[in-house]
């Protein structure tokens, strides 16, 4: 294995999507359905077995010229059931391996995709190149890559949690990326609302919040979770545009005490989305979202 040093930039969502531009050809898969040991459960205890997904999202610099054409497969597109296959034996042999190493996180699970993937190890340093044979894609041809791996059962009160990376590339180098943890569907009784009955009993609420510009190794999901489900479980607001300022408040306070903020300084990018089922009688929900950089979010506020 020989290592050549690099820098990328640590980005939002939003610059890597402008940044991969209007590609002409991609290919999604969405969740590859397997199983893993190793990252915590939803009690934040380690080395469970549990269910996982896995997303992919390639872009690609051009169009499926000779696939087309032809109506075979070309180097021009990407063969979206061997890609499968390669996410699955990845998850196989990391599974196999969990006898002889501790126990993986789910960074390490994504990290290990992203490797055999792209035969760059690039979520937490320098690029390494593999010496053991061709990575599966061919990074000429590609303009980004998004992995999401995602736990369904690794919360208490929502849908799961997920880590996504996504990187965009120049001439098969890695110029830019972005890493993303989301907690889904956190589902939590809620004292909200302005109208009289409102204030009279807690009614469901859905909160789907992400940290981006998360870079750590070691699971903390189910403490960010127990965070976001105290502060709305103790909250009072009327309205939901209160709640999600409120919970930017208790998540930084958070990040700051418990993780290291990104060395460039520019702290974590917000993404917190909440809705009231119950609230409108004719839609399945209103939806209030924030999205706000943590440098931004003032901790000397008073929150009710």
């Amino acid at each position: 294995m020989s290592t050549t040093s690099t820098t990328t930039t640590m980005t939002t969502s939003h610059d890597l999507l402008l940044a991969t531009g209007s590609c002409p050809s991609v290919i999604r898969i969405r969740n590859i359905q397997s199983t893993i040991q190793g990252p915590s459960d939803a009690w934040g205890r380690p080395n469970r077995p549990q269910p996982i997904s896995v997303s992919l999202t390639v872009h690609l610099h051009q169009a499926f010229g000779s696939t087309s054409a032809s109506d075979a497969l070309a180097p021009d597109t990407i063969h979206y059931g061997l890609l499968s296959k390669a996410v699955l034996a990845t998850l196989s042999l990391l599974d196999c391996q969990k006898s002889t190493r501790k126990s993986l996180s789910l960074r390490d699970i994504l990290e290990g995709i992203w490797t055999d993937l792209t035969g760059q190890d690039t979520l937490s340093g320098p690029v390494r190149y593999r010496g053991n044979g061709a990575p599966f894609l061919q990074l000429e041809f590609v303009r980004s890559l998004q992995v999401t791996v995602h736990l369904p059962k690794a919360t208490l009160q929502g849908g799961g949690v997920s880590l996504t990376t996504t990187g965009v590339f120049e001439q098969g180098k890695l110029v830019m990326r972005g890493s993303a943890l989301r907690l889904h569907e956190l589902k939590v009784p809620v004292l909200i609302g302005v109208n009289d009955n409102e204030r009279e009993a807690k009614q469901g609420v859905v909160a789907d919040v992400s940290v981006e510009r998360f870079d750590e190794s070691s699971d903390s999901y189910h403490y960010l979770e127990r965070v976001v489900v105290q502060a709305m479980s103790e909250s009072s607001f009327e309205t939901i545009e209160a709640l999600v300022a409120d919970l930017a408040i208790h998540m930084k306070a958070h990040l700051a005490k418990n993780h290291k903020a990104p060395l460039d300084g520019h702290g974590w990018h917000l993404k917190i989305a909440v809705e009231k089922p119950i609230a409108v009688v004719f839609a399945d929900a209103p939806c209030v979202e924030l999205r706000i950089n943590t440098n931004d979010v003032d901790l000397t506020k008073v929150t009710t």
